[in-house]
C-alpha cells in the first residue's frame, strides 16, 4: 500500500480538502433531517416566517440583540425557500464546512512558510497536508461542536467563527507581510463578526496579542500603528455599549458588572473557565442543558496554568493560539457568572476556540512527527475514529427530539427549563400524564422568573388534555385570586375549560357559569385591545 508521502493522488492539492468536506458530510448528514427543535427553533421560525421589514433587522435598537448579519441570514432563509429546516439545516453544514477549510488553510500556511506565498494554492503546495488535515479533522469532529452545526440557532456560532478565522487569516498575512489589502480585509472581516455576535469583541485582544508576539516583517512601528487601528473602533464600541448599558442590548449586559463581587465572581469565571479546559480534553458526558458544574473544575484549570505557561515557552506559536482560545472562551464566562442565558453553560460556546485549539496542536504534532510519527499518527487515527463516531451519535440522537430531551434530563435532573421542553414533547406525542408529571417536576425546580408563567400555563394545558377542567378551573384560582390579574394565556384557558364544563352541566348551572364565561372572554378582549394599541404605540415611537 501506497503511504500518504508516495501516493500521488494525495499529494494533490485539493485531495486534502475534499476529503475533510466529504468526511464532515458523512458525519453530520444526520442533522438534515433534525427538523425544528424546540428550543428557540419555533421562534425563529415563526419571526422571520411573517416576513419582517429590512429596517427591523439592519436598523438597531429593534431586538435583544443587534445581530443584523445573523439575522438577515434568516430573512433570505425565508425569502428563497421559505424557512425549510432542512435546507436551513444544509446550511449550517455546509458553514461547518467552510470553517474546517479554514482551520486547514491557516494550519497549512503555518507550517508551509506562507509569508512568501502568494496564493492559497501555493500555501498548500508548500507544505505537507497531514498536518493541517489532522487539525482541521480535529476542529471538524470535535463532539463539543455537534450542538452549533445540529441546532438551527447555533448558526450564530458558525458564522461568528467563519468571520474571525477570515479575519485572522488576513491579519497573520499582514504580520509576516504587511500589505495594506490584507490590514483591510482582516479589519472588514472583523467588522462583520461584531455584527453577527457581539462575543466577537473577544478577538480584538486576540489580535493584539498576534501584533506583538508573531514573528513576521511588520516592523514596530507597522505594529504600533496597527494596534491603534484595532483599538480605536473597540473603544468607541464599548463606550456606546457602556452609554446604553440601561437598554437590552447584548453587550450592554456584557459590560454591565456593577453587580459582580469580586472574589465570588472570579472564583465562578474559574470554575467555568476549567469546565470549558476540561470539556475540549474530554467532552463528556454531552448535554444540551447545562446549569451546574463541579467547583473543582477551579481548582483544575489553576492546577494547569504552569502547563499553560510552558507550553508557551517552550512551543511559542502554539502557545499564542492556545492562549488565544482561552481569551476567545472568556464571554461564555461572563455568561456562566453573570447567568445571562436561559443555560449558564453550553457545549456551543466553545466552538470558536475548538479552532484555535487545533492550530495549536499544529506546531507541537509537527516536531512529535519527526520524533515519533508512528506513535503520533496512531494517536490521531485512535482520536478521530473515536470523535467522528461519537459525532455521529450525537447527530442522530438530535433527530429525535424525544430521546434529545430524556437524555438531557437524565444528565440534568435539577433543571427545570429542560423538563418543560421534555412535557412539551410527551404532550404532541400523547402522552399525557408523562407530560402533566413533567410540568409539575419543572414548576418545582424553576428559578427563572421567565419562564414561570411558560411552566404552570402549560401545567394547566395538561389538566385540560386530560379531561380534568374542574381542577383546571381552581389551579387558576390558586395562581390568582383575581382574573383581571392573570395574563390572557391563562385566562383563555379558563375560557377553554369552562366551556367544556358547560356542555356537560344541568340547566341550573349552566346561567352562572355563561355570565362566568362572558366575563372571562371579555377581559381576554379587552386585554388584546390593550396590546394591540400598546404595540402600535411601541411601533410609532420608534419610528
Amino acid at each position: 500500500m501506497k503511504s500518504w508521502h508516495s501516493n500521488s493522488l494525495l499529494q494533490h492539492p485539493l485531495s486534502a480538502p475534499l476529503l475533510l468536506v466529504a468526511v464532515i458530510l458523512a458525519v453530520y448528514y444526520p442533522a438534515l433531517l433534525s427538523g425544528i427543535h424546540p428550543v428557540d427553533d419555533p421562534g425563529i421560525l415563526a419571526h422571520y416566517s411573517t416576513s419582517p421589514p429590512i429596517s427591523a433587522i439592519l436598523l438597531p435598537g429593534n431586538g435583544y440583540y443587534y445581530r443584523p448579519i445573523l439575522e438577515l441570514s434568516f430573512y433570505l432563509d425565508n425569502l428563497l425557500w421559505g424557512m425549510e429546516p432542512g435546507i436551513m439545516h444544509l446550511e449550517n453544514i455546509l458553514l461547518h464546512c467552510a470553517n474546517g477549510l479554514i482551520v486547514f488553510l491557516l494550519a497549512a500556511r503555518r507550517l508551509g512558510g506562507a509569508s512568501t506565498a502568494p496564493t492559497i494554492h501555493i500555501i498548500i503546495c508548500r507544505s505537507n497536508t497531514l498536518i493541517p488535515l489532522l487539525a482541521a479533522l480535529l476542529f471538524a469532529l470535535h463532539p463539543v461542536n455537534v450542538e452549533a452545526v445540529a441546532w438551527i440557532a447555533g448558526r450564530t456560532d458558525l458564522l461568528l467563527t467563519l468571520f474571525i478565522l477570515s479575519s485572522c487569516f488576513f491579519w497573520l498575512r499582514w504580520i509576516e507581510k504587511p500589505r495594506w489589502q490584507d490590514m483591510v480585509g482582516a479589519l472588514l472581516l472583523l467588522a462583520v463578526a461584531l455584527l453577527t455576535k457581539e462575543t466577537a469583541l473577544a478577538f480584538g485582544v486576540v489580535a493584539l496579542l498576534l501584533v506583538l508576539v508573531w514573528p513576521g516583517s511588520a516592523t514596530v512601528s507597522q505594529r504600533y500603528k496597527a494596534i491603534a487601528i484595532t483599538i480605536a473602533p473597540v473603544v468607541l464600541i464599548v463606550i456606546l455599549a457602556l452609554v446604553l448599558r440601561k437598554g437590552t442590548n447584548g453587550l450592554s449586559r456584557f459590560l454591565s458588572g456593577a453587580d459582580l463581587q469580586f472574589v465570588q465572581s472570579t472564583w465562578q469565571a474559574l470554575i467555568a473557565l476549567g469546565f470549558y479546559v476540561r470539556k475540549v480534553v474530554f467532552p463528556f458526558p454531552l448535554n444540551f442543558a447545562i446549569n451546574v458544574v463541579h467547583p473543582l473544575n477551579g481548582i483544575f484549570v489553576l492546577a494547569l496554568f504552569p502547563f499553560f505557561w510552558w507550553v508557551f515557552r517552550q512551543y511559542r506559536r502554539s502557545g499564542v493560539f492556545f492562549t488565544a482560545a482561552l481569551l476567545l472562551v472568556m464571554p461564555a464566562l461572563l455568561i456562566a457568572v453573570k447567568q445571562i442565558a436561559w443555560t449558564p453553560f453550553a457545549e456551543r460556546y466553545l466552538y470558536l476556540s475548538t479552532a484555535f485549539v487545533a492550530l495549536g496542536l499544529v506546531g507541537i504534532c509537527e516536531e512529535w512527527k519527526r520524533k515519533c510519527p508512528v506513535l503520533l499518527r496512531t494517536f490521531f487515527v485512535v482520536l478521530l475514529c473515536g470523535s467522528a463516531i461519537f459525532s455521529f451519535q450525537r447527530n442522530l440522537l438530535w433527530k429525535n427530539p424525544l430521546s434529545f430531551f430524556e437524555d438531557a434530563v437524565a444528565k440534568s435532573p435539577e433543571f427545570g427549563s429542560v423538563y418543560h421542553s421534555l412535557g412539551g414533547l410527551l404532550l404532541q406525542q400523547g402522552e399525557v400524564d408523562r407530560a402533566s408529571e413533567a410540568f409539575i417536576t419543572a414548576d418545582r425546580l424553576n428559578k427563572r422568573a421567565s419562564m414561570r408563567d411558560l411552566i404552570r400555563s402549560s401545567i394547566m394545558g395538561a389538566m385540560l388534555a386530560r379531561g380534568n377542567n374542574l381542577e383546571a378551573r381552581i389551579y387558576f384560582f390558586q395562581l390568582y385570586k383575581n382574573k383581571k390579574a392573570a395574563p390572557d394565556v391563562f385566562l383563555d384557558l379558563l375560557y377553554k375549560a369552562d366551556g367544556k364544563r358547560f356542555e356537560s352541566m344541568e340547566n341550573d348551572g349552566k346561567a352562572v357559569l355563561a355570565q362566568d364565561m362572558l366575563e372571562t372572554i371579555g377581559l381576554v378582549s379587552a386585554l388584546s385591545e390593550w396590546q394591540d394599541s400598546s404595540c402600535n404605540w411601541k411601533k410609532e415611537r420608534s419610528c
